[in-house]
């Protein structure tokens, strides 16, 4: 259980929901759209917004930046 920071009292976590349907953070490229978390107290009404940390895969990540990084090689001229 998450206790509200204002009040200490409970807190009741649900999906942001606005009417153009959830609200989704973006992460790294490459990972898909989070859904933010809003943490609201049931006491005082403080609201906490939350947005989700992705799990990127290190080494994944680290092959596609040095592939980006090798240099292109030149075609050979035509004679």
């Amino acid at each position: 259980m998450i206790t509200c920071t204002r009040c200490g009292n409970e807190t009741w976590a649900s999906e942001l929901v606005t009417r153009g349907g959830p609200v989704m953070l973006a992460g790294p490229h490459g990972t898909a759209p989070q859904p933010v978390v809003a943490r609201v107290c049931t006491a005082c009404g403080y609201i906490e917004l939350y947005g989700p940390q992705p799990i990127v895969d290190q080494p994944a990540v680290s092959e596609a930046t040095t592939a980006q990084n090798v240099p292109a090689t030149a075609p050979a001229p035509l004679h």
